[in-house]
């Protein structure tokens, strides 16, 4: 396996993300993730593609960011269970080039949220955002040496309740987060842009090799998790794999390997060169904005009335004081701190000395948010509100109502006679509001949901908190028995318990924020 590691990290890896999922692989603990690593290895070509087709294939950059200081906005989480789903279906029909694929893009969403500029959103941010990750691609090696130096020992406890890899992912962007500004501010651009190591500061360089060294150990046990849960539901082990052919083949592809690796040096030089370039003369970056900036910045707007706004000051969280070397004096010097979460999964960060011990304070931890993202903002047109389709949409944009922030803040009262049609009335408006401010609220609740929240009686995040699951199934069963409840599931199937059970998770993280 080694040989094998040694010719991917030589040739075949181009990216950050290709180093991460090989670089995992030696820190693999257990027998069964040994033997899941050996079918990522063998079909190495499917586990390389895997871990870089969200960008370059997929492009669905919502999906590689959680904003921390946005309400944990970002769809990175539900991406990563909706692919680790994929990886044990294809381990438990043997189809192993595709678990290979999959697991590639499950790295993937869990490593972007843990570069810090895919935490949050600035002006700035879109400036250093690729001359930063350009940087870190060519000084990697040499930040990786840095985090093996150190004497710093990072455990990435998983947890073992349902959703643990969102869990995981989430703790990682909080991780992230703290470096935010950091970088923001001690990132040199116009070094970066002339020679990509240069950019970083030490500071810098010591965030990333920490950063580095936690996904790497976060990934090495999520392919742990990952083997384990498959061999359980095979009833038998993973087969270990014969390398020998792998290895040749990658050896006969190196000199290819070698030129793509240049050709794309070369295109990355000269778009950072180009982004250098638009901000010293305009002072900003728009015709030359990555398009994952540009996507991210289209899709993340303003959240007025606290909507989902959570201040990174009132985040709770475990602190990890790391001690360095005691002086002479025998008084430990504090060296730095590292943000870790506790509750579920962990990342503990620990000084790896015989002597010394970390202080460690445990607070309450806030919920977690669903793992979905926010399907309905204010900016959105009239038309992409629930219940409001495309001839209901242009009665409200003729008197003047073409957001759904303009339908939020009408008065119902004032507007149903407005719209010319006698089966639309103030309370129907009223029930469209309802409808709009939970699916604009709450993460991951769907058209079909608010309908069926709203008719049942459930007209307000406070009224969703306050809930039991129970009773709001019974009062949601009730409901779909009315004309307006069989038009709000258009033939799907009444949600189930365990989803309203989420519902009511992911309401009480928002009236939380608020608070």
């Amino acid at each position: 396996m080694s040989n094998l590691i040694t010719i991917l990290r030589a040739a075949h890896c181009r990216s950050v993300h290709h180093f991460f999922v090989i670089d995992a692989l030696p820190e693999i603990g257990t027998d069964a993730g040994q033997r899941l690593a050996s079918i990522l290895l063998r079909h190495y070509a499917r586990y390389l593609a895997g871990a870089k087709d969200p960008d370059t294939r997929f492009r669905d950059y919502h999906n590689h960011v959680v904003h921390v200081g946005d309400g944990y906005w970002g769809s990175a989480p539900a991406a990563a269970m909706k692919w680790y789903q994929r990886l044990q279906s294809a381990l438990s029909h043997e189809q192993w080039d595709q678990a290979a694929y999959a697991a590639g893009v499950i790295s993937h969403y869990f490593t972007d949220p843990l570069q810090p500029m895919h935490t949050g959103q600035a002006e700035r941010e879109a400036v250093v955002h690729r001359p930063l990750e350009w940087s870190v691609t060519r000084s990697y090696q040499s930040l990786y040496e840095q985090w093996k130096r150190s004497d710093v020992e990072i455990r990435f406890q998983l947890s073992n309740q349902p959703g643990w890899l969102a869990e995981a992912v989430l703790h990682g962007a909080r991780m992230a987060y703290r470096s935010y500004d950091l970088l923001l501010d001690e990132y040199d651009l116009e070094e970066g842009a002339q020679d990509p190591p240069s950019g970083l500061t030490v500071e810098c360089r010591r965030v990333f090799s920490d950063l580095i060294g936690i996904a790497i150990t976060g990934w090495a046990r999520i392919i742990e998790r990952a083997a384990e849960e498959a061999e359980a539901e095979r009833g038998c082990p993973l087969p270990q794999q014969n390398l020998t052919i792998p290895c040749l083949l990658a050896t006969i592809q190196i000199p290819h390997r070698w030129i793509v690796r240049r050709i794309e040096d070369k295109q990355e030089q000269t778009a950072v060169a180009a982004i250098l370039t638009e901000f010293q003369r305009t002072g900003t970056v728009q015709e030359n904005l990555p398009e994952e900036c540009s996507v991210v910045r289209r899709s993340v707007v303003a959240h007025d009335r606290g909507c989902r706004k959570t201040s990174p000051n009132n985040r709770s969280a475990t602190a990890l004081t790391l001690i360095s070397q005691p002086q002479d004096d025998g008084s430990p010097e504090v060296n730095r701190e590292v943000e870790a979460e506790q509750g579920g999964a962990a990342i503990t960060v620990e000084v790896h000395s015989g002597r010394l011990t970390n202080e460690q304070k445990s607070l309450p931890i806030r919920p977690i948010l669903d793992f979905a993202r926010i399907r309905l903002v204010r900016t959105d047109p009239v038309v992409d509100a629930p219940s409001i389709g495309p001839k209901t949409a242009a009665r409200f944009q003729a008197i003047g109502i073409q957001t759904v922030g303009n339908l939020l803040d009408a008065n119902p009262d004032i507007v149903a006679p407005r719209l010319g049609t006698r089966w639309i009335d103030a309370t129907r408006v009223s029930d469209w509001q309802a409808q709009a401010l939970l699916m604009c609220q709450i993460p991951g609740l769907l058209a079909r949901d608010v309908k069926l929240l709203v008719g049942s009686g459930y007209r307000t995040a406070e009224k969703i908190v306050a809930a039991d699951a129970e009773a709001m199934n019974q009062a949601i069963s009730r409901f779909v028995l009315t004309s307006d409840g069989r038009s709000a599931l258009r033939g799907s199937q009444v949600p189930s318990t365990a989803d309203m059970q989420q519902w009511i998770r992911a309401a009480k993280c928002i009236v939380q924020s608020v608070a």
